[in-house]
This record gives structure tokens, C-alpha cells and sequence, in this order.
């Protein structure tokens, strides 16, 4: 049985945010990857190269909204 490995496009998301009920600063961070595969397709039909595959990851990233609540305060309300 043969392996293929695609090559990883990854993109890092970091937010800095207050807490909507303490007001507390703080930071969350998310990673967005997507493959260079033959099944990763455009709308013509075309396998995306790096850089279309590049701008997918990028604007999930930009589109990403944490939650606005620090981590004491969403222990207490859950």
C-alpha cells in the first residue's frame, strides 16, 4: 500500500480580546491548515496550487471569531 503525503498549508490566527463580563485582557490563538491535494479543487475544476490554497486558510483565519470571554468567567457560566 502506497502513502501519499500532501504538503500542509497552515495559517495562525491570533486574537487579543477583553473579557465582556471581568473586562480581563487576554489572548487566544487558532491554526487553520489545509492540503495541496488532487481532490483540493477550484470552481473551473483545477487543483489549487499553494498560493489559492494560501488565500482559503487566510480568510478562515481572518473570518475566525473567538469567544470574548475569559477562561475563569466560562467556567462559571457554564
Amino acid at each position: 500500500m502506497t502513502t501519499e503525503i500532501y504538503e500542509v498549508v497552515k495559517f495562525t490566527a491570533k486574537r487579543k480580546l477583553a473579557c465582556r463580563v471581568c473586562g480581563k485582557r487576554f489572548s487566544r490563538a487558532h491554526t487553520f491548515e489545509n492540503t495541496i491535494n488532487p481532490f483540493n479543487k477550484n470552481a473551473a475544476g483545477v487543483m489549487k496550487g499553494y498560493a489559492e490554497v494560501w488565500r482559503d486558510v487566510k480568510a478562515l483565519a481572518e473570518a475566525w471569531q473567538p469567544d470574548d470571554l475569559c477562561t475563569k468567567c466560562a467556567e462559571v457560566s457554564a
